[in-house]
């Protein structure tokens, strides 16, 4: 019981060890500032990765030499970062040596994708000039966005079906897609319809009814409007382009270019047809047991009762009359045994 105990809280430990290593990272520069007498010995940040649209805290930590009499930090806000109002971004010291901790809140941009992104601190010894070095420090930041690729599935003279696949990493959430105004197609039906939830790897089906305008080689653009993983609205536009002038035999490539805006409509899924082939089958089978019982059953019951009156007249005919029992007797002749 003990030794079971024990393992137990090992095994706490060590999950709560492994989330608090999630949750943060720490990376050591060894950079010394040998001219200036500054060094940036660590970093920290959490939670990490950080994530698109949240906050993040920075530590930093540095040592003032004793032969810097002025010493000037600050972190610069570049996309995708900026700096939250609580934080100051300039911070100096005068006449202080020693080890000073540097805390900073900063704020992922909604747009920034996943990736190593910089995050620049500028140290400066000189009051009166703007040089200084620079010690950029890579955030791992999250991607909260997901990817599109869709194709021609199927087209006639007059409606093509689209088949969008999301190749992201995220659910995209409230999906719309719709064919959005444009010089060289005209929808003639609805422009847009509802997918709902498009999770990672799947794919769904969507309809419009199109009437190409001129002779135009433009690309059919397609708008798509969904919601990310951090509640974030995005849109993205995709191109396919025709290579012919009949919506009927086309043949497509897709690319994609960003844009502010999206929408995006639900595919129809094609009705499952077991369950009524197991339903008609289980009647065709009802049936065949009725027509067996009610017909082949009345006719067993009509066969036995016809043997049994046959039965009953061979033994009724098999029984000697009296008045040929007491003729017999009279003669003297000995009747049969039965």
């Amino acid at each position: 019981m003990k030794k079971t105990f024990l393992f137990l809280m090992l095994a706490v430990v060590v999950i709560f060890s492994s989330l608090n290593f999630i949750s943060a990272q720490e990376l050591n520069y060894s950079v010394n500032y040998q001219s200036e007498g500054i060094q940036v010995s660590s970093l920290k940040y959490e939670p990490y990765p950080v994530n698109p649209g949240e906050y993040f805290d920075v530590w930093i930590k540095v040592n003032i030499g004793t032969s810097v009499k002025y010493a000037k930090f600050e972190l610069l806000s570049e996309f995708p970062f900026s700096l939250d109002d609580s934080s100051q971004a300039l911070i100096e010291y005068e006449n202080f040596a020693g080890d000073v901790i540097l805390h900073y809140k900063v704020r992922v941009d909604k747009n920034a994708v996943e990736a190593e992104n910089p995050l620049r601190l500028k140290i400066s010894t000189s009051k009166l000039s703007d040089s200084g070095a620079f010690y950029p420090m890579n955030i791992n930041v999250a991607n909260a966005q997901t990817y599109f690729d869709l194709v021609v599935q199927d087209s006639t003279t007059s409606d093509v079906s689209l088949a969008i696949a999301n190749i992201g990493k995220n659910t995209a959430n409230s999906m719309i897609v719709r064919i959005p105004q444009q010089d060289s197609f005209r929808v003639t039906g609805t422009n847009g319809q509802m997918v709902g939830n498009l999770d990672a790897g799947d794919y769904s089906l969507v309809s419009f009814s199109l009437v190409q305008v001129g002779r135009s080689t433009a690309p059919l653009i397609v708008q798509i409007d969904y919601t990310d993983s951090i509640g974030e609205r995005r849109s993205v536009l995709k191109e396919i382009s025709f290579n012919s002038q009949s919506l009927g035999s086309a043949n497509v490539s897709a690319t994609g270019m960003p844009a502010n805006f999206t929408r995006n409509f639900p595919g129809k899924k094609k009705a499952a047809t077991w369950p009524y082939i197991i339903a008609g089958i289980l009647i065709l089978i009802s049936a065949a047991l009725f027509v067996y019982f009610k017909y082949f059953g009345n006719k067993r019951h009509i066969l036995k009762k016809f043997k049994d009156s046959k039965k009953d007249v061979k033994n009724k005919t098999s029984e000697i009359p009296d008045w040929i029992k007491k003729v017999k007797e009279k003669e003297g002749h000995a009747l049969p045994r039965r």
